[in-house]
């Protein structure tokens, strides 16, 4: 009968543990909580008010024990006790300077009730990089052949410093550069010139490189993109023979826009190609056929179209594989000009 009952009490419940007491609180925050501050500049002061009222029935004391980057407090604000019913404002100055990005901060304040011993006060804002550019990618978008499109990056030094841009990286000869200061602002002006475009080029995306004397922003990278329209494309934009067996390859070209055209005419520029084809009459879309007749590596189709006033060039290039680089000669041995002959 004993042991049973010991059985019993083993399998019966365990008594649920009580639930917490948490004492009632002892403020509200009488404005809204957490403080935005909004958007601010790199060397700012922003300010941050918070309304608090105490909610105790006797006198409450108030201290300051710890503050995020940026942040300060006069603690002669905290000097005198909360009254029961007191309504507090107290003021914050949050300064950016080394911020960027998302902040968010706090202050936390410590009180004379054990029960409560600590309040924080939280705060956010959006602090702006000292040098901003107004996009990092732009577009000529569709280029004529005779048009002379121009993109502007516009760069800006908040803080009251002059701004100082340099081109990190060299830009290709068929863009023209140029940099324009104006105290805390510069701009970077890129002029696209068709007419330097190496023959096959019809799309591109430059990667641009600017360095800044900003010491937080010392390097921007920018993307440019543009696209070469001409009244009769060229699929593909080059012909490419990558092995020794493909020895014919066809180009297809269309009007833009739908309009038939004619070949006037086409020529190969250049050893080791062959053209198939006659040009045809007028048509929306031609197909030529070309042949590789040799190891020669490049050579040029080019081909006058009766809806365009300058030829269209077509790269031809055959990509041996293998053909082996030639190897560079080595340097000589120093000469030991200690060396006794």
């Amino acid at each position: 009968m004993l042991l049973l009952t010991a059985l019993l009490l083993l399998q019966a419940p365990s008594p649920a543990p009580k639930p917490e007491v948490v004492p009632p609180a002892r403020i509200e925050l009488t404005t809204p909580f957490p403080a935005h501050l909004g958007s601010a500049g790199p060397r700012e002061v922003r300010e941050a008010v918070f309304g608090i009222k105490s909610l105790h029935d006797r006198p409450f004391r108030f201290r300051v024990l710890d503050l995020s980057l940026g942040v300060s407090l006069d603690p002669a604000q905290l000097a005198e006790p909360l009254q029961p019913g007191e309504v507090r404002m107290v003021r914050l100055k949050v300064a950016t300077e080394g911020l960027e990005g998302l902040v968010k901060g706090a202050v936390r304040l410590g009180t004379d009730d054990p029960a409560q011993p600590n309040y924080i006060l939280r705060y956010d804002m959006d602090v702006r990089p000292e040098v901003s550019v107004d996009a990092l990618r732009k577009s000529f978008g569709d280029v004529a052949h005779h048009e002379r499109p121009e993109a502007r990056y516009r760069f800006t030094r908040e803080g009251g410093e002059p701004l100082k841009l340099v081109l990190a990286r060299e830009v290709p000869a068929y863009l023209d550069a140029e940099l324009v200061h104006e105290g805390a602002t510069a701009e970077l002006r890129l002029r696209l010139r068709p007419e330097r475009l190496q023959p096959g080029m019809a799309a591109g995306l430059e990667v641009l490189k600017v360095a800044t004397n900003g010491p937080r922003q010392p390097l921007f990278t920018l993307y440019l993109d543009w696209r070469l329209t001409t009244a009769v494309v060229p699929s593909p934009s080059r012909l490419v023979f990558g092995d020794r067996k493909t020895t014919r390859l066809e180009l297809e070209l269309t009007g833009r826009d739908g309009k038939p055209f004619r070949i006037l005419r086409a020529t190969i520029q250049g050893k080791g190609f062959r053209l198939l084809d006659a040009p045809g009459p007028e048509a929306l879309r031609h197909r030529l056929r070309i042949q590789r007749t040799g190891t020669t590596s490049e050579a040029m189709l080019i081909l006058q179209c009766s809806s365009m006033d300058q030829p269209l060039r077509v790269p031809l290039r055959f990509l041996d594989p293998e053909a082996r680089p030639a190897t560079a000669t080595p340097p000589p041995d120093p000469i030991d000009e200690h060396r006794h002959h």
